[in-house]
C-alpha cells in the first residue's frame, strides 16, 4: 500500500491521481444527490468538439468520440473509465519499467497507456451501446423529432459529428447526435438547424441550417 501511495504522487502520475480523486468525488456526490449526472452530460457533450480549428481537426475529434463510444455511451462514464484505467496503467508501468523515474521513459509510458485505456474503453462500453441507444430512442421518440427547429451545441457541426439541442413541448429538451447532409459544409454553436430526415445506417439526425431555409424558430410552450 505504501509503495502504491508513492507511486501514486510522483510528478508523472500526481495529475492522474487528482483527476481520479475529481471523479471518485464526482460519482460520490451524484450518488448523495447533489450532483445531476445529466447535467454534466449534457455540458461536456456540448463542448467535446473541436475548437472549431477546422474540417481535419473535428474530423479527426469525431472519429475519437465514435471510438471510445461517447456518442452512445455517457461521457461521465467514458471519462471515468478513461480516468481509471490511465491511473491504473500509469502507474503500474512506471513501477515496472521506470524504476529510475526517469521523466522521458514516463512520457512514452504515457502515450502508451493513453491509448491502451482507449482501447479498453471502448472494449467496456460496447456491450453497454444496444441497451443505451435503446433507451435514448425510446426518450426521443416521444415526440416527433424530424421537422423541429433545434441549436447547434457542440462547437462543430459538419457531415461527420454534431450534436444539437432540440427544445419539446413534452419532457426535456432532447440532445441529439447530427451531421448535415453536404460535406465541407460546417456550423457552429448557437447556429440554428432543421431537422430534415433520420439517417439508421449512421444513426444520426441529418439538419440544415434554418436560416438558409428561412425557417424560424418555435417557441415552445410551457
Amino acid at each position: 500500500m505504501k509503495e502504491l501511495w508513492e507511486q501514486a504522487i510522483l510528478s508523472y502520475n500526481l495529475p492522474l491521481t487528482i483527476l481520479l480523486g475529481l471523479v471518485a468525488v464526482f460519482w460520490l456526490l451524484s450518488v448523495l444527490g447533489t450532483v445531476d449526472i445529466d447535467g454534466f452530460d449534457f455540458e461536456v457533450d456540448a463542448d467535446v468538439d473541436a475548437e472549431g480549428a477546422g474540417d481535419g481537426l473535428s474530423g479527426l475529434f469525431g472519429f475519437a468520440m465514435r471510438f471510445v463510444n461517447a456518442h452512445d455511451v455517457p461521457v461521465t462514464i467514458v471519462l471515468s473509465l478513461l480516468s481509471l484505467f490511465m491511473w491504473a496503467g500509469s502507474v503500474l508501468a512506471n513501477y515496472y519499467f521506470n524504476p529510475a523515474q526517469s521523466g522521458l521513459i514516463a512520457a512514452g509510458i504515457f502515450v502508451g497507456v493513453f491509448f491502451a485505456s482507449a482501447l479498453l474503453v471502448k472494449l467496456v462500453t460496447e456491450p453497454l451501446r444496444p441497451f443505451l441507444r435503446q433507451l435514448k430512442n425510446e426518450e426521443d421518440n416521444q415526440e416527433p423529432i424530424v421537422g423541429l427547429v433545434g441549436k447547434v451545441k457542440s462547437r462543430v457541426l459538419d457531415s461527420n459529428f454534431g450534436q444539437i439541442e432540440v427544445p419539446r413541448t413534452n419532457g426535456a429538451p432532447a440532445l441529439l447526435n447530427a451531421i448535415l447532409p453536404d460535406e465541407g459544409e460546417s456550423l457552429v454553436r448557437g447556429d440554428e438547424v432543421l431537422i430534415i430526415d433520420f439517417d439508421k445506417d449512421r444513426d444520426k439526425y441529418l439538419v440544415q441550417s434554418s436560416a438558409r431555409l428561412g425557417v424560424d424558430s418555435p417557441t415552445p410552450k410551457i
